[in-house]
C-alpha cells in the first residue's frame, strides 16, 4: 500500500500535467484549433478533476498536520 507522501507525490504530478494540458487546450482555442464547443467540453473535464485533486491534497494535507 502506499503512503501518504507518494500520493503525494503523485496528485502533484498529476496537478502538473492537467495545468499544462489546460495551457495547451487555451493556445489551441485561441489558435482556432478547436471548436468553442469542444474547448468548453475538454476544459470542464481538466477543471473538474483538478479540483478533485485539489481537495485530495488539501484532506492530505489537513491530515498529516494531525
Amino acid at each position: 500500500m502506499k503512503n501518504g507522501k507518494q500520493i503525494i507525490q503523485q496528485l502533484q504530478s498529476r496537478k502538473k500535467i492537467l495545468i499544462q494540458q489546460m495551457k495547451d487546450l487555451n493556445r489551441e482555442e485561441s489558435d482556432k484549433k478547436i471548436s468553442k464547443e469542444e474547448y468548453e467540453q475538454k476544459k470542464y473535464e481538466i477543471e473538474r478533476e483538478l479540483v478533485e485533486i485539489m481537495d485530495r491534497l488539501t484532506q492530505l494535507a489537513y491530515i498529516s498536520k494531525n
